[in-house]
């Protein structure tokens, strides 16, 4: 079962060594905002709209509180998120400090619904070889 389409395009790359190649990129619609994730929430789920954005307001805080005090989270038939880190390495422990913590990011695991969902996605507009190329420099 094939659960959506996505458009595609064909962006140009400068690489590090300073050759361009193409790329095939994926066509951004819009940001789902918070006020569509309500109105869709309160549309497909049956729950009225002070319950979808109590809803979204208390995974927000869980989100906030938890992942900044060190914990993973995991949203049944979502996915799991964590924070990670990346350091300067040293080569003495006793230089190893919080200092050294160049950025901490959010990682999101999906579950395997998800991840085989977007598995069964279909592309469309990627360019045949025939055709002029419309290339889009980023």
């Amino acid at each position: 079962m094939i659960m959506g389409t996505i458009q595609t395009t064909i962006t140009q790359r400068q690489t590090f060594m300073g050759e361009k190649k193409l790329y095939a990129n994926i066509v951004s619609y819009s940001n789902i905002n918070s006020k569509k994730l309500i109105d869709y929430m309160v549309a497909n789920s049956g729950i009225n709209k002070s319950t979808a954005i109590a809803a979204v307001y208390a995974l927000r805080s869980i989100l906030r509180n938890y992942l900044c005090n060190g914990h993973t989270v995991q949203i049944p038939q979502l996915g799991t998120f964590s924070l990670y880190c990346s350091a300067k390495a040293q080569a003495d422990k006793k230089d190893v400090k919080a200092s050294t913590v160049k950025r901490l990011k959010i990682r999101f695991t999906p579950e395997a619904t998800i991840s085989n969902a977007v598995k069964s996605v279909k592309f469309k507009g990627i360019v045949n070889p025939d055709d002029t190329l419309d290339v889009i420099t980023a």
